[in-house]
């Protein structure tokens, strides 16, 4: 028997069969894993409190051939953020991590700075104060970016590479990925209009550390703005539509 230890976070998991489920981790040396817990669909398994979205665990992990899916044998909680499943505006933000983690990261491809990115920003989303819930957002989603191969350039225009001290119109360009000055804005007929505040608090978002971007307050037309713009680019990017967001938004409403 084969077995291999590792610390993951619980990104979802669906139903196999009448009593076991299929668990997708998420793992800093294996990456995205997918899991067989045999017995979870049952009301005193085992397993029930270890599968559940978010928690922080330690897995032992039965490895199978290529072909079958591995089998989860034991594990234990390290941290299941008791205040962010307290609070629905911070559990639906943990729920948009986790989602841009499981539809943008390939199965086994590891990125250990990924995962430690993942669990500070819930740490923080645990901790933290709501009113820089949505900075947070962004600046996971811009380093996320980055580690993934798509970082926006932000330090000037993309085309000419006129740096942002002389622009005085800004745009972003989805297609050449990054800012576009006002003499190159007809290179991307699908570009958009973003303020000079917008264009500098993204570079400081994808630049900055989590814990200093927790403590700024920005206004929040520029925060939206910034919102919608990384929103598109990441559909751009993925072609895939994200569902989370509706939720958040409904939250807000009511906070």
């Amino acid at each position: 028997m084969i077995l291999y230890k590792t610390e993951a976070v619980v990104l979802r998991d669906y139903d196999l069969g009448d009593q076991d489920k299929i668990v997708v981790f998420y793992s800093p040396k294996y990456g995205k894993i997918k899991v067989v817990a045999k017995g979870a669909r049952r009301i005193k398994s085992r397993f029930a409190s270890l599968i559940q979205l978010l928690s922080y665990d330690i897995l032992l992990i039965h490895k199978n051939g290529e072909k079958s899916l591995d089998t989860l044998n034991e594990g234990e909680i390290k941290y299941y953020f008791p205040e962010i499943k307290k609070d629905l505006l911070r559990f639906a933000y943990s729920c948009y991590l986790v989602e841009l983690v499981d539809k943008f990261v390939g199965e086994r491809e590891p990125h250990p700075f990924l995962f430690q990115l993942l669990l500070k920003t819930l740490f923080l989303l645990e901790k933290g104060s709501k009113y820089t819930l949505n900075l947070l957002m962004r600046s996971f989603e811009l380093k996320l970016l980055s580690v993934l191969g798509y970082r926006p350039y932000l330090e000037g225009c993309v085309n000419c590479r006129r740096d942002t001290k002389l622009i005085k119109s800004f745009y972003f360009s989805l297609k050449l990925g990054g800012l576009l000055c006002g003499s190159c804005q007809e290179v991307d007929k699908g570009r958009i209009n973003i303020s000079k505040k917008a264009s500098l608090l993204m570079s400081y978002l994808l630049f900055s550390s989590l814990e200093k971007v927790f403590q700024q307050k920005v206004d929040k037309s520029v925060q939206k703005e910034i919102e919608l713009t990384l929103r598109a680019y990441f559909f751009y990017q993925g072609q895939r539509k994200m569902f989370t967001p509706h939720f958040i938004h409904s939250f807000e409403k009511l906070e």
